[in-house]
């Protein structure tokens, strides 16, 4: 599609794109484009072109199952901002070097990279060729990682580190993502669309798996016993209610002190600590996830992850995350705000 005016017409695919067969703006508006990618990545970026050049933009996409697929060029030189992802997972597949900046890292990337959960990230793509960036919801991710991989999630997947958040294996999720959307352009027949979505599920975690396993218990080595893992299991089934470590050990065959020494030895924290950061980990999700737009109360969000008292949750969290339960709801507000300003 075209636009002079801010409204998108049909224009024909300049060819060699990704995703050609799926065209879904090709406009001169800034705001047209913007929107157009976000209503795909759900991330509520920002878009500025540099001055004094007006874009010519190429989006393509659609949905494969729960994962989002978009490929976007804007004809010319702009800084995309992205804000923290949050509760989406995103990767950005460069066609061409772009400049990157997040987490106090700068890099020319030209290997697939994710989007920070918990900072903006900026960036410069190339002008001609774009970028492919594909996005699932956090939710659907963990859902995926629990079934295939049977390993226990203890915390939230957070996608956050202090080096670039570059992909490991990244030309084989290249070539497998790239080739998912020729394999889309040829026309994929309806019933393949699950066997497709499993697809970038795997490559993704696969990609994403430096930086997943801080989320998941960890995995029992020669001579670890598997109640390890049984007890976080237990922990994470239970979350919501009164959990007594007594409990846990005689679910799982064990005395208490057996199971407290087993989580010092192979977690290196009690299991009283493994549960409190589990549970502030579920609030700190409930709070990031419904954020402003569902209201849900401080209160509400302790209570869900068991804690019955709530200045000691508002301690607990406030150690962890560096800013309080509330700051979490406000600096989420200002980001809505900030988006719908924008």
């Amino acid at each position: 599609m075209r636009s002079t005016s801010g409204t998108a017409v049909p224009s024909s695919e300049p060819p060699g794109h990704p995703l050609a067969g799926h065209p879904l703006t090709r406009s001169t508006s800034a705001v047209v484009v913007r929107d157009s990618v976000n209503s795909l990545t759900a991330e509520e970026h920002l878009l500025v072109p540099h001055a004094g050049r007006n874009i010519d933009g190429t989006v393509n996409g659609l949905h494969v199952g729960a994962v989002s697929l978009v490929f976007v060029a804007y004809g010319t030189g702009v800084t995309i901002v992205s804000p923290p992802s949050g509760r989406r997972a995103l990767l950005v597949i460069p066609q061409g070097p772009m400049l990157v900046e997040s987490c106090g890292n700068q890099w020319v990337a030209s290997t697939p990279f994710a989007l920070s959960s918990h900072h903006q990230t900026k960036m410069v793509p190339d002008p001609v060729h774009g970028a492919v960036v594909g996005g699932v919801d956090a939710e659907v991710l963990e859902g995926y990682l629990a079934a295939t991989l049977n390993r226990v999630l203890v915390k939230p997947i957070s996608l956050s580190s202090d080096v670039p958040l570059q992909l490991s294996s990244p030309l084989m999720v290249t070539h497998t993502w790239l080739d998912a959307c020729r394999q889309l352009d040829q026309g994929l027949p309806p019933e393949s669309t699950q066997w497709l979505e499993n697809v970038l599920l795997a490559t993704m975690s696969a990609g994403l798996a430096p930086f997943l396993e801080p989320s998941f218990a960890p995995l029992p080595s020669k001579g670890i016993p598997a109640y390890v893992e049984l007890a976080c299991r237990y922990f994470e089934q239970n979350l919501s209610g009164n959990i007594r470590i007594d409990d846990v050990a005689s679910a799982v065959g064990i005395s208490t002190r057996q199971l407290h020494s087993a989580f010092k030895d192979h977690i290196g924290l009690s299991p009283a600590q493994v549960l409190r950061d589990m549970r502030l980990a579920r609030a700190r999700q409930k709070l990031e996830t419904l954020g402003p737009s569902m209201r849900i109360t401080v209160a509400g969000a302790a209570t869900d992850a068991g804690f019955s008292h709530l200045g000691r949750f508002s301690a607990y969290y406030t150690e962890k995350y560096q800013e309080s339960p509330s700051a979490t709801v406000q600096r989420l507000r200002g980001l809505t705000k900030t988006a719908i300003t924008n």
